[in-house]
């Protein structure tokens, strides 16, 4: 297998990856949360699940599948129906992120595991899903917690902010939607056009995946 089918088929296998296993646990994350707080919509409609197809949206798994972005089916949240209102929503907006971040810890250190204590090519196989599975986790839990409209990351600026950012959204809702939209594309392709040499989104990612690798340390002190 030459490297360009190799890098093919590494950058298919880890955006089938984010379909069949990391998009169900964001949701299903969501829901639990959502019904801690009292509400079990997502529960009754039958998607507080952990099987893919019960999240996967046919236009969305496309978009993943061949540009490497895209997205589930909204999960059924009634925000009406919990205890308390806000802090229902701030709780199940900061649920993506952090399922992600506490997913890319877990499956990091795993494959550190798998790799130090299963030789051959199953432990490098095996180790190289969950090395994939930690970079796609971080990746997305980045990009959710983006202050852009439709990101967990824009709904706790929402909540956490006072009533003048609030008013001034709504008076400028159309515009500030439409433009986050060309943001959000810009800095999924400016990195790739540029060659890396300006590239936001990835420094970002660098930064928060340089701070979770902290927790593999344990490494040096059990492996050597």
């Amino acid at each position: 297998m030459n490297y360009s089918v190799l890098n093919l088929f590494m950058k298919f296998f880890s955006r089938a990856l984010m379909l069949l296993l990391v998009l169900p646990v964001i949701n299903y994350a969501k829901g639990l949360v959502a019904r801690k707080q009292g509400d079990d919509t997502a529960e009754a409609a039958g998607r507080l699940t952990l099987n893919p197809i019960a999240h996967l949206d046919i236009l969305g798994s496309l978009m993943i599948m061949l540009c490497g972005f895209g997205w589930s089916k909204p999960m059924p949240i009634n925000y009406n129906r919990m205890r308390n209102t806000k802090k229902g929503i701030i709780l199940v907006a900061l649920t993506g992120p952090v399922t992600l971040f506490i997913m890319s810890i877990i499956c990091r250190n795993v494959a550190l595991v798998v790799l130090n204590m299963i030789s051959g090519v199953a432990g490098m196989a095996i180790g190289f899903i969950f090395s994939m599975l930690a970079s796609i986790s971080v990746c997305i839990g980045v990009i959710h917690l983006l202050p852009l409209p439709g990101m967990d990351g824009f709904t706790l600026l929402y909540y956490l902010t006072g009533n003048k950012f609030a008013s001034w959204y709504h008076r400028n809702q159309r515009a500030i939607d439409q433009y986050s939209f060309y943001v959000l594309i810009a800095l999924f392709f400016i990195g790739p056009l540029t060659g890396g040499h300006i590239d936001p989104l990835g420094w970002i990612i660098g930064i928060f995946d340089w701070i979770l690798n902290w927790t593999t340390v344990w490494e040096n002190f059990v492996f050597t």
